[in-house]
């Protein structure tokens, strides 16, 4: 038996103004996305904005159903919504954004949304970096590679493919 042990580091900013202004200028988008979130069961408000190589940015929000499993997060609506209407295109950054006066931290992806960013990250073969933000200002999470938070993912190797 061997132990085997992962680890990654990831920045804390003590707020965004430490970022480059196209970094701060996702940062708002993804935040006022979050005005666009329907989350009347949880308020849990989430926005996410995705930048391209090519510097094209789209955006998503959360959309909560009374039947909890089909209720879609801001990760994967924003995602989906950039693969119908620009294509396949190579993703810088997402920035991602949390809307409720509870949460005293950023939030990280839920395991769908990872699973999801790690098989788009896979198809680009490049790093997709994270910006993690709550709404009203404060810290922002930066990590350099969705892949980073999901080590194990499951991808098309598994089937073969």
């Amino acid at each position: 038996m061997s132990l085997r042990e992962y680890t990654f580091a990831y920045q804390v900013h003590d707020d965004k103004n430490s970022l480059s202004p196209a970094d701060q200028s996702l940062i708002e988008i993804s935040v006022n996305a979050c005005g666009k979130a329907y989350a009347p069961y949880s308020d849990f408000k989430v926005g996410a904005a995705i930048r391209t190589t090519d510097q094209q940015v789209i955006v998503g929000s959360n959309q909560e159903n009374g039947a909890f499993p089909i209720g879609q997060c801001a990760e994967r609506v924003a995602l989906y919504n950039m693969i119908h209407h620009l294509g396949r295109l190579p993703i810088d950054t997402i920035s991602i954004s949390v809307d409720n006066p509870q949460q005293k931290t950023p939030a990280s992806p839920c395991g769908s949304c990872r699973q999801v960013l790690s098989e788009y990250r896979s198809f680009q073969k490049t790093p997709i970096r994270l910006l993690l933000t709550l709404a009203g200002g404060g810290v922002v999470y930066e990590i350099n590679d969705v892949m980073d938070i999901l080590p194990f993912a499951f991808d098309g190797a598994f089937l073969g493919l």
